[in-house]
């Protein structure tokens, strides 16, 4: 492995760790090209935890000050949105305190405050799951407070300008999903009632709210990994396969006890068990191994292994990548790899939202790749098949 990719693949979910990982890797810092170790922390979304790792370690000034700024800016955004939707959160939980205290806090809005700082974990929003008979309730309180509404891909969104924004975080964004996460993929009655009767009371700093337990975090967390690693747009958009949803996870794991025949039941349940796959294959191929917490879904790995080293174009084509994921994931090109899969003339970012939109013909087929990581699991236990799946 280069050394650019060794000082990324070392970083872990704390700059002490980190330091430790790496050894005597600084010793050769000075041999390291840092535009490509800028370019791949940018990607994997590790920039804060990669800047503060390098002043502990006290090899800063063996990086270029233009790396080490932009480094610093990065994690300066990550933190100002944070404190952004933060701060939006206490004035709703302020105005509606009650209703704050049911909302159930997940994906960044959750993990981002479970690192040693906001600028280790970048947000875009926060994400929030209520049922579906509250949303009323929910989208009062937000137009109270001169929030607009647009529609999001899960449930309403909730947009508002805060009153001195900064650059990179003009917008703060609450993105509701009615009674499950976006990845459930069972219809059966009551479902949504078990992911929310699953949250457990919590924090976000002053603001009561609730967090999901630790295994349905997991689950979405992993679910949405295998997801997106089997997504060419996703490729496209450097948003394939990122170590921080690897941090995230083992986050997770040291934040408690893991029920893991609790979490692969509930991926059986909801439809996800080929999603859960693929997510602990591609976690697996970045990290080298699973988290101990959840080393007991190592034949869950196994089965996604396969299903990892492919992908699904928006033609409607599965096609098999010609590197290892093991070796794809620390390398910045793949987003011009998965681009030259495409026809010349279709070669384009752009021509993914013309299939999505029904212009061209085609989609990107990743439910079948995940039913094929699922195949490889063999027959559910009984009682955990959703109705509609086959």
């Amino acid at each position: 492995m280069p050394a650019e990719q060794r000082v990324i693949a070392g970083i872990c979910t704390t700059a002490e760790d980190t330091v430790r990982a790496w050894g005597d890797l600084p010793a050769g810092f000075l041999d390291v090209d840092w535009a490509e170790v800028s370019l791949l922390a940018t990607q994997h979304r590790v920039e804060g935890l990669l800047h503060e790792s390098l002043e502990l370690a006290g090899c800063a000034d063996q990086v270029p000050v233009s790396v080490l700024a932009a480094l610093r800016r990065r994690a300066d955004l990550a933190e100002t949105r944070y404190r952004a939707c933060y701060a939006a959160l206490v004035d709703v939980a302020r105005r509606a305190p009650d209703l704050v205290a049911e909302m159930v806090f997940f994906k960044g809005a959750d993990l981002a405050s479970r690192y040693g700082s906001p600028a280790h974990r970048m947000i875009r929003d926060f994400d929030l799951i209520v049922p579906a008979a509250r949303v009323a309730d929910v989208r009062k309180v937000f137009e109270s407070l001169d929030f607009w509404e647009k529609p999001g891909q899960h449930g309403p969104m909730f947009v508002s300008s805060p009153e001195h924004p900064q650059i990179g975080a003009e917008y703060v964004a609450f993105d509701v999903h009615l009674d499950t996460p976006a990845d459930d993929d069972t219809t059966e009655p009551g479902h949504g009632d078990r992911w929310l009767g699953a949250a457990v009371p919590a924090a976000l700093g002053e603001v009561a709210c609730r967090r999901l337990s630790l295994e349905y975090a997991l689950l979405e967390l992993l679910a949405d990994t295998g997801k997106h690693a089997l997504s060419w747009i996703q490729v496209c958009l450097d948003s394939d396969v990122r170590l921080i949803r690897a941090l995230d996870a083992e986050l997770l794991c040291g934040a408690g006890e893991i029920d893991t025949e609790l979490l692969a039941g509930m991926a059986a349940r909801s439809g996800l068990d080929g999603h859960l796959a693929v997510g602990l294959a591609v976690h697996r191929a970045v990290r080298g191994e699973l988290p101990p917490a959840l080393s007991s879904l190592g034949g869950h790995a196994d089965a996604g292994a396969d299903v990892a080293d492919m992908v699904a174009l928006p033609d409607g084509r599965l096609l098999r990548w010609a590197i290892p994921l093991r070796d794809r994931a620390l390398r910045s090109d793949r987003a011009v790899r998965a681009l030259a899969m495409m026809p010349p003339q279709a070669r384009h970012r752009g021509h993914w939202f013309d299939w999505r939109r029904g212009l061209l013909a085609g989609a990107e087929n990743v439910a079948e790749l995940t039913r094929r990581a699922r195949d490889r699991l063999g027959p559910r236990p009984a009682g955990t098949l959703p109705p509609h799946v086959v």
